[in-house]
Order: structure tokens, then sequence, then C-alpha cells
């Protein structure tokens, strides 16, 4: 515990279930924690909920648009505001719409490219200069499966995810001089709303909703280690990855997948 002790983290995709996960791990690790999300409902609950048992440490909901310039600069502003500090940033969100690779058409490719991989090209600029303040900084970009393997369908969430691989590493070569790091982590086929429930951002029916037991079977039966994987699985890597422990780890592609790609 306390690997994470006057640290102050970012989580964008905050009220997500596996942004939840992040934020709940850094509070744990002694980092006061800043839940950046779209959806201000789920973000202000889940940060009046941990603020009610946390009382060495401080949580407060931004609300965030992703995909706009301005709203990176109101997030930083107001991180530094209330905590003077910037160290580590989680970007937890992405965005699908399950198609045939010939059915996708260009709005949607631009819409999964802008919130997948532009818009972490955006907040990273954003945020350079904080951790250079800090004098160190830890990015944390999550992919996917799609990040190390390809797919019959969903080109753009595919080339999206590939595409991290090449701006972390970017990242991790142009600022480690800086004592800024930039890895990602890869999760497998984690047990979520984003596969299970339909949403705006991540559409599912009876087709592609792990709901659905011939689904939920056959992504299981992919699975090495026996059962999918959690977003506590996730955050446990995040947490390390975040933390001093692994100040010697940047430009890193790490599977957390119960040995999908081996």
């Amino acid at each position: 515990m306390n690997r994470l002790n006057n640290e102050v983290a970012i989580v964008t995709g905050g009220a997500g279930d596996i942004g939840k996960a992040h934020v709940e791990s850094f509070i744990k690790e002694g980092a006061s924690v800043v839940i950046a999300d779209i959806d201000e409902v789920k973000g202000k609950s889940i940060a009046k909920k941990i603020s009610s048992f946390s009382s060495n440490n401080q949580v407060i909901f931004i609300h965030h648009n992703c995909t706009d310039e301005k709203s990176w600069k109101n997030l930083s502003e107001k991180t530094m505001k209330k905590f003077g500090n910037i160290t580590i940033l989680a970007n937890c969100y992405g965005t699908n719409f399950r198609e045939k690779f010939i059915n996708q058409d260009i709005k949607t490719w631009n819409t999964i490219l802008d919130v997948n991989l532009t818009s972490i090209f955006i907040g990273i600029k954003e945020l350079i200069p904080f951790f250079k303040l800090s004098g160190k900084g830890s990015i944390i970009n999550i992919g996917s499966l799609a990040s190390l393997k390809g797919s019959a369908s969903s080109p753009a969430y595919t080339a999206s995810k590939t595409g991290l691989i090449g701006l972390t590493k970017s990242t991790a070569v142009a600022f480690a001089k800086d004592k800024i790091r930039c890895n990602l982590v890869c999760p497998g086929h984690v047990d979520t709303n984003f596969i299970r429930n339909d949403s705006e951002y991540s559409p599912n029916d009876w087709n592609t909703s792990i709901n659905n037991p011939e689904n939920y079977n056959q992504r299981l039966s992919q699975i090495p280690l026996g059962r999918l994987q959690t977003p506590q699985d996730i955050a446990n890597l995040s947490t390390f990855l975040a933390s001093e422990d692994s100040n010697m780890i940047t430009g890193s592609i790490i599977a957390v997948d119960g040995g999908v790609t081996i």
C-alpha cells in the first residue's frame, strides 16, 4: 500500500468500469485522483462514494470531453488549481461500432479514430508541461487485443488501438529525458458494460453482447487461464506502472489477457 503517496492522477474515462477500478486502486495506494468523464451523473456518484470512505486522499470529478482540446485545457487547469500537481495520466476510455469491414463508413471510422487515438495525442500534449514541472510522469494508455492481432470486422477499432502502440512508443522516446514514462496496457476479454450492455459509445445487441451465453462462451474458450478478465485485473497492472516500482519500464506493450495472445 501507499505506492502512490503524494501523486496526483487523472483518470480519463473514470466513470467507466475499467476507469472506476483505476480510480479506486490509485486512491487505495495513496494518490489524489481526478475522475474525468463525459458522464457527469456516474462520475459524481463515484467521487462521492469514494470520498465517503477515503479520509486521507481526495477525489474529485471534472466533466471532460476527450475529443475537445479546450476540454483538456480545462481539465489540466482545474486539476492544477485543486492539487497543484499532475504526475499520472491513465486513459481508460474508448468507443467501438461492431461492423463488418465492408459496412464501416467514413463517419464511424473518423469517430473511432478521433476518440481512441487522436484525443489521446491531444491529451498527452496538453499534460506534458505539467509532468515536466513535477519532474516526472507516468502515462498509461489502454489498448486492446485489437492492438496485438487483426480482426475481420471493426477495422477502425483495430487501426486505432494498433495506432496506440506507435503513439505510446513515440511518447516514451520523446520524453524519457524528462523522466516521463508511457506504457500501453492491452486488456483481453474484460467483463464490462463495453461488451455486455448497449450504449452510445459501444452499441451492442444480442448478436454482440456477452449477455448472450453463446458469445460469452465463445470468448471464454479463447482464454487459456480459463476466465474473463475483470476491471481490477487491468487496474492492478496500471497501478504498478503508475508507481516508482516500474521506474525503468517505458514504451512497453503489456497484455493482460489470460493468455489469448500467446
